[in-house]
């Protein structure tokens, strides 16, 4: 009788320990789902694109656009390993802005050239529009359009 009830013990003991298994991996994947809709990937690109979006607010000087082109060429600086999610400029235009993924430190050289020869180009006199490329995956600003006004 003895050895029965330690049995139906252990028993009632194992049930309970799964019971609480099952509940504790029940809480963490509703946890992680919750985590999921928190959007920090977006508050992360809102937060990249804000050093480039002041210069969004429709048309722009001349002297702003150069602004624009020099902290462009002082991010591209920065821009250490565009593979993990640290976006560089990939391209800049007199009209439309072209997005690509694709960047390696040549490139970012060649790419500083031609903004440093599109600023010289910029009339502090004259007015500019700025249009902006978009990465799809992320939604970092990667491209620069100017269109003079």
């Amino acid at each position: 009788m003895e050895n029965a009830s330690k049995a139906l013990i252990i028993a009632g003991a194992i049930l309970l320990s799964i019971l609480i298994i099952g509940l504790g991996m029940f809480i963490y994947s509703q946890a992680s789902n919750a985590m999921k809709g928190t959007g920090l990937e977006s508050q992360q690109a809102t937060a990249y694109n804000g050093q480039f979006l002041q210069y969004a607010n429709g048309k722009i000087t001349g002297t702003q656009a150069r602004q624009l082109c020099n902290d462009i060429i002082a991010h591209n600086n920065t821009a250490r390993d565009v593979s993990e999610g640290i976006a560089a400029v990939t391209s800049i235009s007199k009209n439309t802005p072209t997005v690509s993924s694709n960047v390696n430190t040549t490139a970012l050289a060649t790419l500083n050239t031609n903004v440093q020869t599109l600023r010289n180009a910029i009339q502090v006199g004259k007015m500019y529009e700025v249009t902006f490329g978009y990465a799809a995956s992320t939604g970092y600003i990667v491209g620069f359009g100017f269109k003079e006004v």
